[in-house]
């Protein structure tokens, strides 16, 4: 803790011109049939009462993504990485003229658990390349992030190929014995730079978890399995009331360290236990 000299902290942060009260956005929560009938309409709706971004599975059909969309919240799509390119970038063209606000491809959907390409037959996915990563980039307006990285290798080459930012995750485990996301987030941060955004997903259920990651040089975090009880018990008020307690104990781990704003936390108030 460092209390002298400390106040309360500012929390807003600027997420490619918009303007969000914290660096929390809702996960995606896609294909959960315990949650309720209409859970992803009911957590846009908690979304646009929160200012914050809810991402979406490119599995949402078209009635119901614009369904979201007119909710007014600030809606981010995860599109898989389907080996027909020209399918993966018309899937983006649609996305960006269905009214979302930000794109993401989940770059680590290439491979199944039996060793060959994940998907069913007409929707295959695969590992992108670089010049298919880059093409994909350039084709859209919106910002465009990679989601599924997990080293310093493919965060360099997303930046190199001109995407406006990484999400670091191993989507709840889709290896086997992935590290951690914010284990090489140091590493990360560190390769690529200040100047390129970097979130975090994966295990940040709580204001502890978000500040952890920020502090190792995440700018945003991405919450998904900490709100869903609350919101297949209570709706949306259930996620409101969850992630406004998450955003508070967030900003009293700022209050507790001296980070005035979130350029000022300071890596050096995180101790790891030795191994």
């Amino acid at each position: 803790m460092r209390i002298i000299n400390s106040d309360l902290a500012d929390v807003n942060f600027d997420f490619f011109g918009n303007k969000p009260p914290f660096p929390i956005m809702m996960g995606v929560i896609g294909g959960f049939t315990h949650l309720g009938e209409d859970a992803s309409y009911k957590a846009a709706l908690a979304a646009r009462e929160l200012g914050i971004v809810y991402w979406v599975s490119s599995h949402t059909s078209d009635e119901d993504l614009k369904r979201l969309v007119e909710t007014g919240a600030m809606i981010g799509i995860v599109i898989k990485p389907f080996k027909d390119q020209q399918y993966y970038l018309d899937r983006i063209k649609k996305a960006e003229e269905m009214g979302v606000c930000v794109i993401a491809s989940d770059i680590d959907h290439a491979y199944n658990k039996n060793g060959g390409y994940d998907g069913q037959r007409d929707d295959v996915m695969g590992p992108k390349s670089f010049e298919e990563l880059k093409e994909a980039a350039a084709s859209t307006k919106l910002p465009f992030i990679a989601k599924g990285v997990l080293s310093v290798h493919d965060a360099l080459l997303c930046k190199e190929a001109g995407l406006s930012g990484i999400i670091l995750s191993h989507h709840h485990n889709i290896m086997s014995s992935a590290v951690p996301p914010v284990m090489i987030l140091p590493e990360v941060r560190k390769a690529v730079g200040n100047d390129f955004m970097v979130m975090v997903d994966c295990g940040v259920n709580g204001g502890a978890e978000a500040f952890k990651a920020i502090a190792l040089g995440a700018d945003a975090v991405l919450t998904a399995r900490g709100y869903m009880a609350p919101l297949a018990k209570e709706g949306t008020e259930g996620v409101v009331q969850h992630i406004t307690k998450m955003a508070g104990e967030f900003r009293e781990f700022m209050n507790r360290t001296g980070s005035l704003d979130l350029k000022h936390i300071d890596s050096s108030v995180i101790h790891k236990m030795p191994f």
